[in-house]
């Protein structure tokens, strides 16, 4: 499993983080190109298609791999749930020699 998800992390991932920057950038310079046009009123405004743009996005691909983090977050919830378990216990047990206590002393 752990040699499917690191091919799956350096294959597919990486190619999915490519499109979805691909065309979170093409979307946010179509915006920038209705923008301008609609708030001076046809003066300012460019044309995406024949703009070239220098910007170079860096996509790497995450140091962790999704099934670590998943099994990671398997053993925290485990982890959390055990802590409240013994807290619960360590308050039950309080109160309940308090309580011995104080029929106790009545």
């Amino acid at each position: 499993q752990h040699f499917s998800m690191e091919l799956y992390e350096s294959r597919i991932a990486s190619l999915q983080r490519f499109v979805s920057m691909t065309v979170m950038f093409h979307q946010m310079g179509m915006r920038v190109e209705t923008f301008f046009p609609k708030i001076s009123f046809g003066f300012l405004g460019y044309r995406m298609d024949r703009t070239h743009s220098i910007m170079r996005i860096a996509t790497t691909a995450s140091p962790v791999s999704g099934a670590d983090v998943r099994e990671r977050m398997d053993e925290l919830r485990l982890m959390r749930k055990i802590e409240r378990s013994v807290q619960l216990i360590a308050r039950t047990w309080k109160k309940w020699k308090s309580e011995e206590i104080n029929k106790h002393e009545a």
